[in-house]
C-alpha cells in the first residue's frame, strides 16, 4: 500500500511552528504599525518647524497662538492620526516647542490621545538652532529614532 499525504504528528508539528512564528510577528507588526502612525506627526513637523522659525526669525519671540504656525484657532488638522497641534511653553530648556495630539480612535493604545513635542532649543555656536522631539507619554518604542533617549 502506498499512502501518500501527512501522519497527523507531522499536521501538529507544522502547525505547532506556525503558531510560535504567529506569535513573534504579531506584536512585532504592531509595533510597527504605532510607530508608522507616530512618524506622521514626525513628517508634519517639517512643515510648523518652518513656520516656528519664520515667525522667530522675523519677531525674535515665538509664536503665541497656534493661528501663527498657520492652523485655525483650535489648533485642529486634517489628518488620519494626528488630532491637534498647540503650543508648548514647558518643554525644558527649549526656546519654541509645538506639539502634535494623537487621535483617540482608530490608533494603537500605546499613542492614542498622548502628545508629541518638537522643541527648538538654545543656538549652538554656528548660529543654527537644533531642535529635539520627546515625550512623557508615549513609550521609547515607539518614538522616531531622532526622538529617542530624549
Amino acid at each position: 500500500m502506498n499512502n501518500k499525504g501527512f501522519t497527523l504528528t507531522e499536521l501538529i508539528l507544522v502547525l505547532a511552528i506556525i503558531s510560535i512564528l504567529a506569535a513573534i510577528a504579531i506584536p512585532a507588526y504592531q509595533n510597527y504599525t504605532t510607530r508608522a502612525q507616530v512618524s506622521e506627526a514626525l513628517n508634519m513637523a517639517s512643515v510648523y518647524k518652518s513656520e516656528l522659525m519664520s515667525k522667530y526669525g522675523d519677531s525674535g519671540s515665538c509664536p503665541t497662538v497656534v493661528t501663527d504656525l498657520g492652523v485655525d484657532s483650535a489648533g485642529a488638522i486634517n489628518s488620519k492620526y494626528v488630532q491637534s497641534i498647540a503650543l508648548n511653553t514647558t518643554y525644558t530648556g527649549a526656546i519654541c516647542a509645538f506639539e502634535f495630539t494623537f487621535n483617540t480612535t482608530g490608533m494603537n493604545v500605546g499613542v492614542a490621545g498622548k502628545k508629541l513635542v518638537f522643541a527648538m532649543m538654545a543656538y549652538s555656536g554656528d548660529g543654527v538652532a537644533s531642535w529635539e522631539c520627546g515625550s512623557s507619554e508615549i513609550s521609547q518604542l515607539y518614538l522616531p529614532s531622532i526622538c529617542k533617549g530624549i
